[in-house]
């Protein structure tokens, strides 16, 4: 009796769990930020704990690890019947956990994605974006071929990717797996070949222009928990993807080099873009899928789809959400199904299989695809790489701001300026190396903003040593001065990716050639 009151309270703390958001309660810490300038607010500085709920994501997987086990290994969640690799697998990617944090371009960039929410939360004036609310303007097919399992995401709370940063709250991870539910052969090892899914082809969701390419991300060799320790961005190699005004799909973690696709490319629904792998944040092969109202990653709002054409199952238990089906304004009256973790979907081609799902209909690059209703997409201006450059500056001040705030704890100025100038100068062989190691490739497929990137580290090197220097005339030290190029940083990439989102959305041309209002 005891032993099923246990069980009982294990798989009811999962689910209270489940649906619990402690990273609204990190946001208090930004109160502690003036701290920082002000010497008479130093009392806020107490708020620095609230900091510590942005542990959350990395704490929580091993609380519902430990919680499972309670449960006597019964399934009591609809993810429970997926084997990822267990503690094996999570053990191995904590150990990682410290090469990841000490990367300043991710912690960056994270930071960018939860100050990101505010921007977007005034965006939407107070109100984000929900499956019950939102009409989506595109039809969307599943982003690959044959039948995929999805092991993370919905667009219920409950099951969301992350509800926290809201750039990720509708975005899904899709894998492939067996009959047993793992995602590679029993004892197969962990190399990135092993996995079912790594190196399958991802195709385009509609029609759309492409606006941003990353192909030149390195790649961990092994899965299994493991993520390269030199990430350059934590959706790895990524195709960003314009379907309408102010929608933007994001396709992440693909195979280095395999992008078929530029910025400015026009693609079909249905067209080969790249392929599954494992770069970027990635424990193991898998797909990261999202809808988003931005064309920048860290200030976009994530939106829900609906998928049309898509057949589902549910192997394990069914999660209990409801499927609020919409017809958006594309005049499209294919049947539209919101798709949860734990299940198995396949896209299905009606027009060609008679209903039956489709196992090898991918499209060859440059082909356009056979679907009902109008064509979508025509014509788009695409991204101006001088504004990309721009923004790249503005992330390297971010960097720049994160390398300077930490370092400064526990180092001099010197230090930072070394590690800030040597950083700087490894950038820019890494950069101008790139195109060598990719055989001449064209740039626009290896990040046109990295350059900036390295002006935007060198300039705050600059501004160390001048500080370094000049300390007492300055009046203020390193930490402020970490925390406001941070800032700084953050407000241009802000400005600069609103200018390129208004611009993008008033060059966006419907089928009729007539931009929508």
């Amino acid at each position: 009796m005891a032993s099923t009151e246990s069980t009982g309270f294990a798989a009811r703390l999962r689910q209270r769990l489940r649906s619990f958001e402690p990273m609204y309660l990190a946001f208090l810490g930004l109160l502690a930020l003036p701290s920082y300038v002000f010497d008479s607010l130093a009392f806020l500085e107490l708020f620095e704990a609230f900091f510590l709920f942005f542990l959350w994501p990395f704490v929580g997987p091993l609380i519902d690890m430990v919680l499972r086990r309670r449960t006597d290994e019964e399934a009591t969640e609809p993810t429970d019947w997926i084997d990822t690799g267990g503690g094996g697998t999570y053990a191995a990617w904590l150990l990682t956990l410290p090469l990841t944090l000490l990367n300043p371009l991710v912690l960056a960039q994270d930071a960018m994605q939860l100050l990101g929410t505010a921007v977007a939360f005034a965006r939407h004036r107070g109100s984000f974006p929900d499956a019950g609310s939102y009409d989506q303007r595109v039809s969307y097919r599943l982003p690959f071929d044959g039948t995929w399992t999805v092991v993370n995401g919905s667009h219920d709370h409950d099951y969301s990717h992350s509800w926290l940063p809201v750039n990720q709250r509708y975005a899904y991870d899709f894998v492939i797996t067996d009959a047993d539910g793992r995602t590679s052969p029993e004892r197969a090892g962990s190399d990135v070949d092993a996995y079912y899914c790594y190196d399958e082809p991802v195709v385009a969701p509609a029609d759309g222009v492409v606006v941003d390419v990353f192909d030149d991300a390195f790649e961990a060799a092994r899965g299994g928990g493991i993520s390269h320790p030199l990430k350059r961005d934590i959706r790895g190699n990524y195709v960003v993807i314009q379907h309408a005004p102010d929608e933007y799909s994001c396709l992440a973690h693909l195979v280095p080099g395999s992008a078929t696709v530029e910025a400015g490319d026009r693609v079909a629904r249905g067209q080969r873009i790249g392929r599954c792998g494992h770069s970027g944040n990635s424990s193991e092969p898998h797909l990261h899928f999202q809808v988003q109202d931005h064309p920048d990653f860290e200030l976009a709002a994530g939106l829900p789809v609906a998928f049309d054409d898509v057949a589902i199952e549910w192997p394990g238990v069914e999660a209990p959400v409801d499927d609020p089906r919409s017809h958006s304004s594309d005049g499209s009256d294919r049947p539209r199904s919101y798709v949860t973790a734990g299940q198995r979907v396949a896209h299905v081609d009606r027009d060609r299989n008679g209903g039956r799902p489709s196992r090898d209909s991918t499209v060859a690059p440059g082909v356009a695809s056979e679907v009902d209703g109008p064509e979508l997409v025509t014509t788009s201006s695409g991204r101006r790489p001088g504004i990309a450059t721009l923004q790249g500056v503005s992330f390297g001040v971010c960097v720049g701001g994160v390398v300077t705030y930490f370092v400064s704890i526990v180092a001099s100025w010197s230090v930072v300026a070394v590690l800030l100038g040597g950083g700087a100068a490894l950038g820019a062989a890494a950069r101008i190396g790139s195109p060598l190691r990719r055989g001449g490739g064209d740039e626009r497929r290896s990040g046109s903003d990295s350059m900036g990137t390295v002006v935007g580290v060198g300039l705050i090197a600059a501004i160390v040593v001048w500080v370094g220097w000049a300390a007492p005339a300055v009046g203020f030290g390193l930490l402020a001065l970490g925390a406001l190029a941070f800032l700084t940083g953050f407000v241009g990439y802000v400005g600069l990716g609103e200018y390129d989102r208004l611009r993008l959305r008033e060059s966006f041309h419907d089928h009729d050639g007539v931009r929508p209002v």
